[in-house]
């Protein structure tokens, strides 16, 4: 679909005709509130939202969706998927037209939604502009970027390799509360009084760059250091300025920080539900949306490419340049937090998924239904 197709679908706001579509639920027992509004509870820094905000028009309704949860010999609907699972909302895109919006736990369209780890795919597409502008390159080294990473472990990794989380250097990654673990040290809503740089710059542990796949959030953190410094602003300031702002977000968005003024680029943004569908439709449509290019087409294709010569998960899914790549690649491309939060891309079928949730545990519960489901969606609109 061109821009100017999408513009003119755009005209419309949601409230009018969707506000039927936007159902509010009661919450469900057992699940998580940290993931609401976390910016009211700690330090943050704040993506200010466009003087023009673009809203998103509604499209036909998406309608019933059966699917088969994996494991599950029996069809399951959409509507008995959201009254199982903790979800907080879930919003369906299709050319650029929502066909689906529902919020449960008490979440409103305006709440902020945590991102959990699709905040490191929002990291990604900032430093693609970067990289575009000249101000960093896939082959730079961490010490020539900070000099104080010259002992580090991670002293000779390339922007690249930190990327595609191959870095060699022995960390250990853990969801456990209290367990002691490098991503756990490097989040601000965890550790708020951890400096990030002098704890990262200490690192030793070296294994042989490259050579194997190794997720860890502290390889964003030190990702988010490395932009900050060549850019000469806060990611967050950045982010406003490439790309928040230029695409219409609706609302601010809010990077937690610690006590240091160092942002959880790892997992700690925090955004509404719609302006995350923007997000998502800006990597559907190859970086432009509202009639600009805002990340350059080759970036997107770049960081969602299945490189099958570099070391990967045990997968599927598999692992681009902080996003993660479902088997059936093509462009396809997924950002996935912890707890339930997703951003699904489908440039094929030019659907954009949003699932947002608060389960008490890393692993979010409802995953052998949210992916089968996906499909589903998928599927029922390409036959529109």
């Amino acid at each position: 679909m061109s821009d100017s197709v999408f513009m003119k679908s755009i005209q419309a706001l949601i409230a009018i005709p969707l506000l039927t579509m936007i159902q509010m639920a009661a919450a469900q027992s057992g699940c998580s509130q940290g993931f609401i509004n976390p910016h009211r509870l700690y330090l943050h820094n704040e993506a200010k939202a466009s003087v023009t905000p673009l809203s998103l028009a509604a499209g036909e309704p998406l309608g019933t969706v059966m699917y088969k949860a994996r494991k599950d010999s029996q069809l399951s609907s959409l509507d008995d998927y959201l009254g199982k699972f903790c979800t907080t909302g879930f919003l369906v895109l299709h050319k650029g037209q929502v066909v689906f919006e529902k919020y449960q736990q008490g979440v409103r369209p305006d709440d902020m939604l945590l991102s959990a780890s699709m905040s490191k795919t929002i990291l990604s597409l900032i430093m693609g502009v970067a990289i575009a502008e000249g101000k960093l390159a896939l082959n730079d080294r961490v010490q020539d970027i900070l000099p104080d990473f010259k002992d580090s472990a991670f002293a000779d990794n390339t922007i690249e390799e930190l990327l595609c989380m191959t870095t060699g250097v022995e960390l250990k990654n853990s969801y456990v509360r209290g367990e002691t673990s490098d991503n756990q040290a490097t989040n601000p809503m965890i550790s708020p009084r951890q400096n990030m740089r002098s704890y990262l710059s200490q690192k030793k542990g070296l294994a042989a760059a490259g050579k194997r796949f190794d997720y860890n959030g502290a390889v964003s953190a030190l990702l988010g250091l490395t932009l900050s410094a060549r850019t000469g602003k806060s990611n967050t300031d950045y982010l406003a300025e490439k790309i928040w702002q230029p695409m219409g977000a609706k609302s601010n968005g809010y990077w937690i920080k610690n006590n240091n003024g160092e942002e959880g680029v790892q997992g700690q943004f925090a955004a509404t539900l719609s302006d995350y569908a923007k997000l998502g439709y800006l990597v559907m449509n190859q970086g432009a949306i509202n009639g600009k290019q805002l990340i350059p087409a080759s970036w997107i294709a770049h960081m969602t490419t299945l490189r099958r010569d570099l070391p990967q998960s045990s997968g599927p899914p598999y692992y681009g340049l902080h996003v993660w790549i479902p088997q059936a690649a093509g462009g396809r491309s997924f950002f996935w937090g912890t707890n339930g939060q997703n951003i699904f891309v489908d440039p094929i079928a030019q659907v954009v998924i949003v699932h947002t949730g608060n389960s008490p545990n890393a692993e979010f519960h409802g995953n052998d239904h949210l992916f089968p489901l996906r499909d589903a969606i998928v599927t029922k609109l390409s036959s529109r």
